[in-house]
């Protein structure tokens, strides 16, 4: 049996993956369920803003560092430019997209960032 499966939609010019729509769909359903509460307790939209801007980045670099750390510490000395961009230098320059997430990574990095805020507020 040959497992194939669509891996997102294609749009023509460009593939749109569903594991990137899911990204998405997951921050823009988490500002939607935190803005009432926010709301509800007085705390600004604003302040909502911030920590979603923050928990953002923390959950991408800590996802990407963690896959890195944890699955490919070969990069850190044969690819550097590959860890943070969706590129490939070797053997030649090419474009890959952003792959290599690792959600242990992302729950470290969430929890350093809030560490943070909270020491800031």
């Amino acid at each position: 049996m040959v497992w194939n499966p669509s891996e997102g939609i294609d749009l023509g010019f460009f593939l749109l993956r569903f594991y990137s729509l899911s990204w998405v769909l997951a921050f823009g359903l988490g500002w939607y369920v935190m803005k009432p509460i926010f709301m509800r307790e007085n705390e600004s939209v604003d302040s909502l803003d911030k920590l979603f801007l923050y928990t953002l980045v923390a959950t991408m670099l800590g996802a990407r560092l963690g896959h890195v750390i944890f699955y490919e510490p070969e990069l850190f000395s044969d690819d550097a430019w590959s860890i943070l961009l969706p590129i490939k230098t070797e053997p030649t320059l090419h474009f890959t997209g952003f792959a290599g997430l690792a959600s242990h990574g992302a729950a470290i990095g969430i929890i350093i960032t809030m560490f943070y805020i909270q020491r800031r507020v």
